[in-house]
């Protein structure tokens, strides 16, 4: 049995254990909460002896099913979990996993979690056998348009109101985030409250433990002050901050400017727009500035400097990312920088 969603699977398990498990995909917190899942109904099923097999490079698939098949040292269920590091499991490895699910008896179970699973991989035999014999979750990315619905789900069972704006607010700042969205829920969890939050006092509590953030960063630059946009930026840089993180949210900025100003001139009212887009009410002002400051040329040129300031970071172009994203934040604030595309070498050509 395959499912589309994660949200499907209490449902599944509810029905029985199935004798296997596949549970794959590159969001960590979701294959995660998943997993835990499928452990604590196994629990509750009396399955209370837990195995787990770490696969890498050179791993003894036949250690594996000498494991599973033989008796438990207490004559108990067990949780076989399996862990792939990649993808591929290789010939030997899709055998021993196609032979272990066509011969469960149901005494064990077997968790197999590992990455995402491309449509080639799986179409494989072993894991459209994995499928017949048990339970198939591939689990993808939260798309950003479908962030504020999952972000609204998970408040609601932590038992955290949150009002329109408050939650438009959230899944801005989370950005696609999902161990930084369920971290904040579970903060705000914490603090007894009987009416909603509102974008304002969030704020409040989510900038108490921060002196910088990567959002104050993007509203600086937005809003044209070059002096304290380069000393958030110093700041998040000697904090650790990840620079793909500064360059995913950024490009979010930029792109939403784009978008305003193109819906603008089409006709459209800005107001309608804003709402459309959920701008909370604390930005549309700055957001309203932006977008009169900054042509549309400036706009493309930035986030192609971005592309490039992403393939510094993976080592692909001679760059330093940090001070090409300093450069880049002055002149969106409105200091004249040299354009990045000047100065770009790739390695090849250095």
């Amino acid at each position: 049995m395959r499912l589309k969603r994660p949200e499907e699977l209490p449902r599944a398990l509810e029905g029985g254990l199935a004798p296997v498990y596949l549970i794959t995909g590159d969001e960590p917190l979701l294959v995660q909460e998943a997993a835990d899942a499928v452990r604590a109904a196994a629990r509750g099923a009396g399955v209370d002896e837990r195995e787990v097999f770490h696969v890498e490079s050179g791993f003894d698939w036949g250690a594996l099913l000498e494991s599973a098949g033989s008796l438990s040292l207490f004559a108990s269920r067990r949780l076989l979990e399996v862990r792939l590091a990649s993808a591929a499991v290789g010939t030997e490895g899709a055998k021993a996993l196609t032979t272990w699910a066509e011969g469960a008896d149901g005494t064990d179970v077997m968790l197999v979690t590992g990455p995402r699973l491309d449509a080639r991989a799986q179409k494989a035999k072993w894991v459209t056998t994995l499928e017949r014999c048990g339970v198939f979750l591939p689990v993808w990315p939260v798309e950003l348009g479908e962030l504020p619905r999952w972000l609204a789900g998970r408040l609601r069972r932590a038992g955290v109101a949150v009002d329109e704006e408050g939650l438009a607010l959230l899944a801005s700042r989370v950005e696609g985030n999902l161990l930084a969205a369920a971290q904040t829920v579970e903060r705000l969890a914490l603090v007894p409250r009987a009416e909603p939050w509102s974008a304002a006092e969030l704020l409040d509590v989510l900038d108490d433990d921060a002196r910088y953030t990567p959002f104050e960063l993007a509203d600086r630059m937005l809003a044209g002050d070059a002096e304290h946009a380069h000393r958030i930026l110093a700041t998040l840089r000697q904090e650790g901050t990840e620079p793909l993180a500064l360059v995913g949210i950024l490009a979010r900025e930029l792109r939403q400017l784009q978008g305003i100003r193109a819906a603008r001139d089409a006709g459209e009212p800005v107001d309608a727009v804003l709402g459309r887009l959920r701008v909370i009410r604390r930005r549309q002002g700055l957001v309203r500035r932006a977008v009169d400051r900054l042509p549309p040329p400036m706009l493309e040129g930035a986030l192609r400097d971005l592309a490039v300031v992403d393939q510094a970071v993976k080592g692909l172009v001679a760059l330093d990312p940090w001070d090409e994203l300093d450069r880049l934040v002055l002149r969106l604030a409105g200091v004249r920088t040299t354009p990045l595309g000047v100065r770009a070498r790739t390695w090849l050509d250095a």
